[in-house]
C-alpha cells in the first residue's frame, strides 16, 4: 500500500501537518492517530515513524532506500511495532522499549521510534507503564500511538500526544474502487468495514493464507445468522462449528468484527437508512426480522470484542451473545 499516496488523497490534513513539521524539524515527541475501524493506522504510523529515519526523504519517507526496507522487514532495532489488533499489549512489551531505549541506539541516525496500534488494547499494567514513559520523553525518542476510539485512550496519555485525526473514506467509492481492482463485489461490501482502503482489500483477497481465514469466518457468520430465528439452532451451530473453529483472541475479534458488520447494516435498515450489503440481502433480512433489539446486541457484540483482553472464556461469551439475539 502506498500510504503517501493515501495521506495526500485522503488525509490532506494529515498530510500537511506533518509534512511542515518533518521541514521545520518541529516533530513532538508523541503522536496519537485516530481513525475509524478499518484505517491503516499501524501502516501510517509506521510510515510516519519511517519518515525521521529514511535515507532519502522528501521530506517523507522515500520506501526504496535500505533504512525503509529494514523498518518494513521489522530489521532495524531501533524501530519497534506492537500491534494490538493481534494480541494484547502488555506490561512486558512496554518494559522491553523501555529497556532497549535506556541504552545508546545502536543506528547512526541516532532516533529510536515505537508504534503501539490500537492502545485500547492494552492491560492496565501497561497502560500506566506507557504513561510514566510519555511522561518523560527522552530526546531523539518518538511514539506513535493509534486508536479508534479516542474516549477509551486515558486522558492522562491524550494530554501528552499530539492528536491526528483521520477523516473517513466514503465507503462506496472503496467499494468501487476495490471492485476496479478485480475484488468481488460481495468481498469488497464486507472488507469495506475492515480495510478503510481499496488497495488493502486488494492485498487481502490476493493473499491466500488471509483471503481463506476471512472466507472462512464469513461462512461462520453468515451461517450463524441463518440460524438464529431458532434458538437451539443458534446454539447447536455455535456450540458445534463455531466456538471448536475460533482458536486465539485473533479469530474470536474477527468473527465478533464480521459479525457486527451485520448487525450494524440490519440496525441501518430498521432504521430507514437504505442497504449498503446489497449482495447480503438475504442474510440482513434475517435479521431485522428475528433479533428485536438489534441496538443493545451490537452493544453487546461491542462490549463482547473489548472483554477478549480480560481472559475470559470465549465459548461462554460467544453463548451469551446467542442467548442474547434468539431472546424474545
Amino acid at each position: 500500500m502506498n500510504i503517501k499516496l493515501y495521506l495526500n488523497r485522503h488525509q490532506p490534513v494529515i498530510y500537511r501537518t506533518f509534512y511542515n513539521a518533518l521541514e521545520n524539524n518541529n516533530l513532538s515527541h508523541a503522536y496519537l492517530l485516530v481513525g475509524d475501524k478499518g484505517s491503516p493506522l499501524v501502516q501510517i504510523a509506521t510510515f510516519l515513524g519511517k519518515s525521521l529515519l529514511c535515507e532519502n526523504p522528501d521530506p517523507y519517507a522515500c520506501d526504496q532506500c535500505i533504512t525503509c526496507i529494514r523498518v518494513d522487514d521489522g530489521n532495524y532495532p531501533d524501530f519497534i511495532v506492537y500491534d494490538g489488533e493481534k494480541e494484547t499489549i502488555k506490561l512486558q512489551n512496554v518494559s522491553s522499549i523501555a529497556e532497549q531505549f535506556e541504552m545508546k541506539p545502536f543506528e547512526k541516525k541516532g532516533i529510536m521510534i515505537y508504534v503501539l496500534n490500537l492502545v485500547e488494547n492494552m492491560t492496565l499494567e501497561a497502560i500506566n507503564s506507557i504513561l510514566k514513559f510519555l511522561e518523560e520523553p527522552q530526546d531523539n525518542v518518538y511514539a506513535f500511538l493509534t486508536t479508534n476510539n479516542e474516549e477509551a485512550v486515558l486522558p492522562t496519555i491524550r494530554s501528552r500526544c499530539q492528536i491526528m485525526h483521520l477523516l473517513p473514506v466514503n465507503k462506496k467509492e472503496i467499494v468501487e474502487e476495490a471492485v476496479d481492482l478485480g475484488v468481488t463485489q460481495k468481498d469488497a461490501e464486507i472488507l469495506s468495514f475492515l480495510y478503510n482502503d481499496s488497495s488493502l482489500i486488494s492485498e487481502l483477497v490476493n493473499n491466500n493464507e488471509e483471503y481463506l481465514s476471512y472466507t472462512n469466518t464469513l461462512d461462520l457468520v453468515t451461517s450463524f445468522i441463518e440460524k438464529i430465528p431458532n434458538k437451539s439452532d443458534a446454539l447447536y451451530i455455535m456450540d458445534k462449528n463455531i466456538i471448536p473453529f475460533l482458536k486465539g483472541k485473533e479469530s474470536v475479534r474477527d468473527f465478533l468484527d464480521i459479525l457486527s458488520i451485520f448487525f450494524e447494516e440490519a440496525l441501518n435498515i430498521k432504521n430507514g437508512l437504505s442497504p449498503f450489503l446489497e449482495s447480503y440481502d438475504t442474510i440482513v433480512k434475517t435479521l431485522v426480522d428475528s433479533v428485536s433489539r438489534l441496538e443493545d446486541s451490537l452493544i453487546e457484540i461491542q462490549k463482547a470484542r473489548s472483554e477478549i483482553n480480560l481472559n475470559v472464556n470465549t465459548g461462554l461469551l460467544l453463548d451469551h451473545l446467542t442467548n442474547i439475539f434468539t431472546g424474545k
